[in-house]
């Protein structure tokens, strides 16, 4: 995945490649593009009808980028209005909600069949003016995707406490891919060959998803932990039962009916420690944040070398202890992604210990005055007395 043959030019590094697509992109007015990095000539690829990590909503909305696929160059990238009308999930209805439009390309991101390669901001103002997007037809592993994705671990973070609980569900069990990530651990990207050898190794044994999640032998889609399940029939006062019930109790009258009942449960979380990261000291800014980002950032500093783990905190403590820092957490999963691909740099520890040595007042050591005796300072006190009664006197 670190290069990519362009045909005569030979391999060109795969950050050169994204570079010159963004400045492509440029030339082509404001709006955001996105490449396609794999087979034209392919069809739908089986891996992504098989992960079940993806609804039919993402699924779907894969196939309609590849379906808008131009023959040559940077396809421009469907505004969220034209994408409405292709991810409505309801029969007789025109076109799907925004809400449902960012969750999908949200989905798809944190699978990693979508990256967010590149983007174009505004140098005076910082405002981003385009994107630049890369569709996959495998999705990427997670070292590849923090290679390509400069905002990936971040990412990852918003999804944590995010407000749809299908797009939560998925970022926790992307960190747990990312945790185990073995491409991640050897701080390697898979060579040409060995991706080819997976692909032969692909077409010889049954597909599967990338990441196998375990079978679940479920009878609904909200899986084991769902409060409503289709068990056995129970019998009620309000439902026709085959054992009538044991109280007696005002009955109701009985019908063919089902009764929901919505029990709210108390969901407890528990952090991991910094005992887990032996030596860790984690900083008065860290207890500041949630603790689904807390367990997150903690996962993520494990794929950091042991002896940069405490630097990186360090320094981001230090950058929002000196600045604004809007999103914390998104911040802090930015370190550390830079740190695992090697970017890290510590600026803001290291200002500080130069300013507070020399913004120290200095300390002059003042020589003390040797003692006089008394007699000394009876003579002294004359003179003193004899020139001022002479002043006073040439005065007059």
């Amino acid at each position: 995945m670190d290069t990519l043959n362009t045909g005569a030019t030979g391999p060109v590094p795969l950050r050169q490649l994204l570079d010159s697509a963004l400045h492509q992109l440029n030339g082509a007015g404001p709006g955001d593009g996105f490449l396609f990095s794999g087979n034209r000539h392919e069809s739908v690829p089986r891996g992504l009808l098989l992960d079940r990590r993806l609804t039919p909503l993402e699924r779907n909305a894969w196939q309609v980028f590849r379906l808008l696929l131009s023959e040559d160059g940077i396809t421009t990238f469907p505004t969220y209005d034209q994408l409405r009308p292709y991810l409505a999930s309801m029969p007789c209805v025109a076109q799907a909600s925004h809400e449902t439009v960012a969750r999908a390309l949200t989905a798809l991101r944190l699978t990693r069949w979508l990256s967010l390669a590149r983007r174009r901001r505004d140098p005076r103002s910082g405002r981003i003016l385009a994107n630049l997007y890369v569709l996959h037809d495998e999705p990427l592993t997670p070292y590849e995707a923090i290679q390509i994705d400069p905002e990936y671990l971040g990412l990852i973070s918003n999804s944590l406490t995010h407000a749809s609980k299908s797009i939560k569900r998925l970022g926790h069990h992307v960190l747990n891919e990312w945790a185990v990530d073995p491409f991640l651990t050897q701080r390697s990207l898979p060579t040409r060959l060995q991706v080819l050898t997976l692909h032969l190794a692909d077409n010889v044994q049954p597909p599967s998803a990338t990441y196998p999640q375990p079978t679940l032998d479920h009878q609904s889609e909200e899986g084991e932990e769902a409060l409503l399940r289709i068990g056995d029939p129970l019998s009620s006062d309000s439902e026709a039962g085959l054992k009538p019930s044991n109280h007696h109790s005002l009955p109701i009258p009985k019908q063919d009916r089902t009764v929901v009942l919505n029990i709210k449960t108390k969901e407890v979380r528990t952090v991991p420690r910094a005992c887990e990261l032996p030596g860790l000291c984690l900083p008065d800014h860290f207890s500041r944040l949630k603790n689904e980002q807390q367990a997150g950032a903690l996962v993520a500093l494990k794929q950091v070398e042991q002896e940069q783990r405490q630097a990186v905190l360090d320094e981001w403590a230090a950058r929002c202890h000196t600045s604004t820092v809007r999103n914390p957490a998104g911040y802090l999963f930015g370190i550390i992604q830079k740190a695992v691909r090697g970017e890290f740099k510590a600026w803001a520890t290291q200002k500080r210990a130069v300013i507070t040595p020399a913004s120290a007042t200095p300390q002059i050591a003042v020589p003390s005055a040797p003692s006089a005796s008394p007699e000394s300072v009876r003579i002294h006190l004359a003179r003193m007395r004899a020139m001022l009664n002479k002043t006073e006197s040439g005065e007059q």
